[in-house]
């Protein structure tokens, strides 16, 4: 709020119009809208019954010195004293013939208030973003300032005060025709700043006076970017504000970024009534639909990225759900969560139905507690069950190493991105499969080859012829040596003959 008031915002101006209302409401006691706010502080032209949103723009005709008297207010704790342009009367002699006593006044605005826009529109830091740090805003002296511009640069206003001394500056041609690139800043700024600082010291005797600061105004921490308490999540840094001590920054829960449990069926904040399919998740607390979707554009993403959020955001929902939101109802009842399947085929029984939105649903496995993979049983059936009834069968478990599994039952919406999960775990124990028992082959020894112990005949005496004796060849033995037949005698030679 002081960035965009001392920067002279129109957005926030508008937002700001949008929430107060402009015209009063007649079935409640107390006068509300920024019309009713007007007329509190001295302004009574605004009387037409067809103004919109651009009235804080200068949507609506005023007077300059009504428009004086109103910043007055402020620059006097909230205490409304009606302008007067004639305070005494003497007559030619120097007698006194009237002399105009001040009113006690009314107080119209807070004293709280009205120190809170005196620091706002004093900070010359604040405005350093639009008007640069040595702007003709800047006083030597703690001084309130405000400029605006119309359409066509046909006006220029500056407005501003110390707390002694308020002074409207307008800018314009007579005949309304617009000036030439004539802004507040250049073309009503520069005397305003003049006659300030000439006037004021007059009227103090050279003694300014800050704003006085009321002992119900508080320092507070604040997140910068969301002007709420900070929470764990603020990424802009953090900052000391002022506050009325009755009216203190939303807590750390409303801030701009924070994480929030979402029944994931509805979209909504989970309640008592609908926490069973939920799951927390980093959102943007952004109501306004405009803001949304300008964050969705490319300088909206610019802007998160800037400013530490991630470019594509959810935004934190309106409301919790309740019991007249549509909700699933998502079950399996066989096998029983935690238990122990023991077959080699399952029927897998449950309920998939909603009282709203019923889209389809699909059925997997998957190893493990938190399976890197799933498996599809069922894929996107749109069959509702309503009561329990056999979704699928699980078969061949036979294949599968024995361990732990999940199954996981999940419902999608027809509409939107409504979904819920079931998961359940379950231990596959198969028992161990007893091998068929089959004949072992017979073994049979080859012979390994031996030798052959083959007995040789002893050789009998042959009768040797008177002359000689012939040699008969012998078979040799194979291992067993056999004794060697003697020879025959020697034969004598013969005699000579005489």
């Amino acid at each position: 709020m002081r960035v965009a008031l001392a920067n002279s915002f129109n957005i926030p101006a508008v937002k700001t119009l949008d929430f107060v209302g402009i015209y009063d409401n007649p079935e409640t006691e107390e006068k509300e809208g920024m019309v009713a706010m007007a007329e509190g502080l001295g302004i009574t032209t605004l009387t037409r019954d067809d103004y919109g949103l651009a009235l804080t723009l200068g949507g609506g005709e005023v007077s300059l010195l009504e428009m004086t008297g109103a910043f007055a207010v402020m620059a006097n704790e909230g205490i409304r004293i009606p302008p007067v342009a004639i305070t005494k009367i003497l007559d030619h002699n120097g007698e006194l013939i009237y002399e105009y006593t001040p009113p006690q006044g009314e107080q119209v605005l807070r004293p709280e208030h009205a120190y809170l826009i005196s620091s706002i529109l004093s900070d010359n830091a604040a405005r350093t973003w639009m008007f640069g740090p040595n702007s003709a805003l800047h006083l030597p002296f703690p001084a309130a300032a405000k400029t605006g511009t119309s359409n066509d640069f046909r006006d220029n206003w500056t407005m501003g005060y110390t707390p002694d001394l308020a002074v409207g500056v307008w800018v314009g041609n007579a005949d309304y025709t617009p000036m030439i690139h004539s802004t507040g800043l250049s073309g009503a700024a520069p005397i305003w700043s003049q006659f300030m600082q000439a006037a004021v010291p007059k009227v103090t005797g050279g003694i300014v006076r800050d704003f006085t600061r009321p002992k119900s105004i508080v320092n507070k921490v604040i997140c910068t970017i969301s002007g709420t308490e900070p929470s764990n999540y603020c990424k802009s840094g953090k900052t000391t504000e002022i506050f009325a001590e009755d009216q203190l920054p939303l807590p750390p829960g409303a801030d701009l970024w924070r994480k929030v449990t979402l029944d994931t069926w509805t979209g909504l904040e989970a309640s008592s009534v609908c926490n069973e399919f939920t799951e927390e998740k980093m959102v943007m607390r952004v109501e306004d639909s405009w803001a949304r979707k300008w964050l969705g554009t490319n300088d909206g993403k610019s802007w998160l990225e800037s400013h530490g959020f991630p470019k594509k955001i959810s935004f934190a929902p309106n409301r919790e759900c309740n019991k007249n939101d549509p909700q699933p109802d998502l079950q399996i009842t066989n096998p029983k969560d935690g238990g122990e399947i023991d077959k080699m085929s399952i029927n897998i029984l449950g309920i998939v139905t909603a009282s709203g939105n019923f889209g389809n649903w699909s059925l997997e496995y998957g190893k493990g507690k938190a399976p890197s993979k799933w498996i599809v049983l069922v894929e996107e059936s749109n069959a509702e069950y309503k009561t329990t009834e056999k979704l699928a069968t699980w078969d061949m478990l036979d294949e599968l190493s024995n361990g732990n599994f999940s199954l996981r039952l999940t419902l999608h919406g027809a509409k939107g991105d409504a979904i819920a999960e079931r998961i359940i775990f379950v231990t596959l124990n198969l028992p161990t499969p007893t091998p068929t028992a089959t004949p072992s082959p017979t073994s049979t020894l080859t012979p390994v080859p031996t030798a052959t112990l083959t007995e040789t005949p002893i050789p009998t005496e042959t009768p040797s012829p008177t002359q000689s004796a012939t040699e008969t060849d012998t078979p040799l033995p194979t291992e067993t040596s056999t004794d060697t037949p003697i020879p025959p005698t020697e034969t004598p030679l013969p005699t000579d003959t005489p």
